[in-house]
């Protein structure tokens, strides 16, 4: 009898996990195929909890709806400038892009020049000029460095709806222990759920790693410029600006944002010296930003270890796109969070933890 019984346990746990495996598939495809909706509502989420200290100052004044209007007016008009500001400085970099592939022409020229000189042939200018248009055509560079805008206006129909959630859940945020509470029918004065301590700690960690990760990309941005304009490389401040963002990348970000100012600035130098003093700054300001101030500000908030983070920036990137990429981290924290209440699920919970990290260095 008993081993029947072990037996029926045994089969409804493999059933249960078979089921819970197929929910997840189907939540990954609907994330998937539905990346319209819940995009905006992943932005909306985490910019609400980053934006919950602005909530609580007009809360001294106004009240909890005023206070989530006014918040609201002034995150879009922020996001707005930002976007504007590096909207030009793309715009100015894409008008002078005949000047700018002149230049670099001239610069390549001689070295092209002595190394076709070696093989017996010779290219013209005029060839290079026409070589470096295709490597780089007109149209891939406008709809690269125009992306910004690109997503903000495939972004301007979704824009209303991202507002709405950003409003509601700065309000549910700010109240999230009632609004948990009476979800999960605990209306006593003295009573709290599991599910909203739980969800304090989602938002306390994921709070920590966007404010810090906001400071560290504009000191990030402000580095990779004040470097630029000090080696008189043109679009100064178009390099900081996409440090900035790019910095919310985790890993792979800033070492992409150096990469432009450092092929600029190396074919204008006048001497290796300073291409290599060049690339010492802008790696020093990625190594020091990336390698030194974030972990030391951002603690163990996350507990996930670098593994998990990589993986994860590469899944996100595939299910969202970039939108993905600038996710990863929170979104990886918080299924952290989900499988942590999953009973069978521990071994994906310690094979995300930092501590595994840790001993694969040991």
């Amino acid at each position: 009898m008993k081993e029947q019984t072990d037996d029926m346990a045994r089969s409804l746990r493999v059933i249960k996990n078979i089921l819970v495996v197929f929910l997840a598939i189907v939540i990954l495809y609907l994330l998937k195929m539905l990346s319209n909706l819940f995009v905006p509502l992943a932005f909306a989420l985490f910019f609400a909890i980053l934006l919950q200290p602005l909530v609580s100052l007009f809360k001294r004044k106004f009240s909890l709806n005023v206070s989530v209007v006014l918040t609201t007016i002034f995150s879009v008009i922020a996001f707005l400038l930002i976007g504007f500001l590096f909207y030009n400085a793309v715009s100015a970099f894409v008008s002078n892009r005949e000047d700018i592939l002149a230049g670099v022409t001239a610069e390549l020229k001689p070295m092209i020049d002595r190394v076709t000189s070696l093989m017996g042939s010779e290219l013209k200018e005029d060839e290079l000029k026409e070589y470096l248009s295709r490597v780089v055509p007109t149209d891939q560079v406008l709809s690269l460095s125009g992306s910004f805008l690109n997503t903000l206006s495939g972004f301007a129909t979704e824009l209303l709806m991202t507002i709405l959630y950003f409003a509601g859940l700065l309000g549910a945020i700010a109240q999230y222990e009632k609004v948990i509470n009476y979800i999960m029918g605990k209306n006593g004065a003295g009573e709290e759920s599991s599910a909203s301590d739980t969800f304090r700690r989602v938002k306390d960690s994921i709070s920590i790693y966007i404010k810090v990760k906001t400071v560290v990309s504009l000191m990030t941005g402000l580095g990779i410029g004040l470097i630029s304009w000090a080696f008189g490389i043109q679009y100064a401040l178009l390099w900081g600006i996409l440090g900035f963002v790019l910095n919310y990348i985790p890993y792979v970000g800033s070492l992409i944002a150096i990469v432009p100012p450092l092929i600029i600035g190396g074919l204008t130098a006048t001497s290796i010296s300073e291409v290599f003093f060049l690339f010492l700054a802008l790696e020093g300001v990625q190594i020091v930003m990336g390698s030194i101030v974030e972990p030391k500000m951002t603690g163990d908030s996350l507990s996930i270890n670098t593994v998990t983070i990589l993986f994860s920036l590469v899944f996100w990137a595939f299910m969202w796109g970039t939108a993905g990429m600038l996710l990863s981290v929170p979104l990886t924290f918080l299924i952290k969070v989900i499988l942590e209440h999953v009973s069978d699920a521990g071994f994906l919970v310690r094979l995300m933890e930092k501590k595994t990290g840790e001993q694969f260095r040991d």
